[in-house]
């Protein structure tokens, strides 16, 4: 019952000056008596929930929030399971409560795979679990650890659900060591026909990792670097959902499976071995985002952002990823893949296209009314945005992209690099040999080592060497990687030693 509305609306208590309190704690109404009066209280681990929820009730604003304050700064193995729950059955007054204890359950996962408080959750609760801690938990050994734990903690009832936890952890991805030593030889699995059959999986995928790597590792020093092309535009009118990977040091290009949704203009990036495409445009400026899992080769939907966004930064930072301004809007937000949420951040002075990291900050360019390119950095501890310099003559469709300690902002016949330290800038245009592909503009970006690649201008700057040399293999060497190039977004590049396709 609304104590509030109780005590002002025309109900049965108002008329007979009495109010019936059910499932309220005594000792805790005593204690918020005794605030009213005195002015203080005293929160303890043994009261503290019982307080939060009669503040809840009575509508004690400030006692309940340091019920809340007081629970989170107390997280510990013992208590954190149980305050989880707790704030779980209050979701609607403690939902920040609720994401801290989970998160908390996340950062400490490998200390509580043997915790009571785990081997006492319903499946549907170690379901989630072992979902959320997919893009947070590495090794993967860890959650085959928390998952074969409870299920050996009441297996004749627990068992049913074996294959589905099994199908939740990507086991080609654990440890072959752990592998070959523990997962192969599980009773629960082998007995398991589906269980078996993920464990037969998994041998094979890492064999012929192993058998790969054998055979080429003296050849290419990088031989685990893939570019990804997600969506994009068909003779740039519709959209597409194909997605393809190109293998630099194998010149080859392949097809993965589809996104979940047509995408042009989105962003993307590789965040803990999990390919994120987020937002872009498709009639109309899309919320919408969805992971890659190399180990299923599946694409998911994840929780959709706070604002649509087209033509905007992406990078990662301290376990989130940022997404930063876009064609039409100025909005910043931080997703937490081990919460599944999106948090908003300061707004960035502008509009941008492109973000990335150097150290513990985030840096962006964004273009002034007048034309001005200027550069602003953003430090996620602060949660501020900094205008730090302008940059004129830079194109507004520059690429962006940091190395070591230095930023690059490549246009369509220039680069300039800017050395955060020393704020020395330089100016590099590129080689005049290097062949024109008519009014095509840079579109893209990565960093290969110590060279940075761009599409669809097609050039590598040698960091070491300061010059640009036009990349061959990506023209002369795969027929149909021309027209991928052309028509996708080149929206995510990423450096992994995992076979994606």
């Amino acid at each position: 019952m609304n104590y509030e509305i109780a005590s002002i609306a025309d109900m049965k208590e108002r008329k007979e000056g009495t109010v019936k309190l059910q499932d309220v704690d005594v000792v805790a109404v005593k204690e918020l008596v005794d605030y009213i009066y005195s002015g203080t209280i005293t929160l303890t681990e043994e009261n503290v929930e019982a307080v939060l929820s009669a503040s809840d009730l009575f509508q004690i604003v400030w006692v309940k929030e340091e019920s809340i304050k007081f629970l989170k700064n107390s997280l510990n193995r013992s208590n954190c399971f149980r305050v989880r729950k707790f704030s779980g059955t209050n979701m609607h007054s403690c939902k920040g409560l609720h994401d801290v204890s989970h998160k908390y359950i996340l950062d400490h996962f490998n200390d509580l795979i043997a915790e009571e408080g785990l081997l006492l959750l319903s499946f549907e609760e170690m379901k989630k679990l072992i979902k959320d801690s997919q893009h947070r938990i590495k090794p993967e050994d860890i959650a085959y650890k928390a998952a074969i734990n409870w299920i050996k903690h009441d297996p004749e009832r627990r068992k049913v659900h074996l294959a589905e936890l099994m199908s939740l952890i990507r086991l080609p991805l654990v440890s072959t060591e752990f592998l070959t030593d523990h997962i192969v030889a599980e009773p629960l699995l082998t007995e398991d026909q589906k269980c078996n059959k993920f464990v037969m999986n998994a041998l094979t995928y890492q064999l012929k990792q192993s058998h790969g790597k054998c055979q080429t590792e003296s050849k290419h020093r990088n031989d685990s670097f893939h570019v990804f092309l997600l969506g994009g535009t068909l003779d740039f009118t519709a959209t597409k959902k194909e997605c393809k990977v190109y293998d630099i040091c194998k010149s080859k290009l392949v097809s993965i499976s589809n996104m979940n949704e047509n995408r042009d203009n989105n962003s993307a990036v590789s965040f803990n071995g999990v390919i994120y495409s987020v937002g872009g445009w498709n009639g109309g400026a899309l919320k919408t985002a969805e992971c890659y899992d190399p180990a299923s080769k599946r694409w998911s939907h994840i929780a959709p952002m706070i604002n649509t966004r087209h033509g905007f930064g992406i990078c990662t930072y301290n376990d989130l990823i940022y997404v930063v301004g876009g064609r039409e809007t100025s909005t910043v937000e931080s997703y937490d893949p081990a919460a599944n949420k999106w948090r908003l951040c300061q707004r960035i002075p502008g509009t941008t296209n492109r973000a990335t990291l150097i150290e513990n900050s985030i840096y962006s360019l964004t273009q002034e009314s007048n034309g001005n390119i200027v550069l602003h950095r953003f430090d996620p501890r602060d949660g501020k945005w900094f205008n730090l310099s302008k940059m004129p003559g830079t194109s507004n469709r520059c690429e962006v992209v940091s190395y070591d300690r230095t930023l690059f902002a490549i246009g369509d016949k220039d680069c300039k690099r800017l050395d955060i330290r020393e704020h020395v800038r330089e100016y590099y245009g590129f080689d005049s040999n290097c062949p024109e592909k008519g009014d095509k503009q840079t579109e893209a970006r990565v960093l290969q080592e110590h060279n940075i690649a761009t599409y669809f201008r097609r050039t590598r700057i040698d960091n070491h060497a300061s010059k640009a040399l036009y990349i061959t293999s990506v023209r002369c060497e795969i027929s149909d990687a021309e027209e991928a190039f052309a028509e996708a977004s080149l929206v995510t590049k990423t450096l992994m030693s995992r076979d994606y396709y």
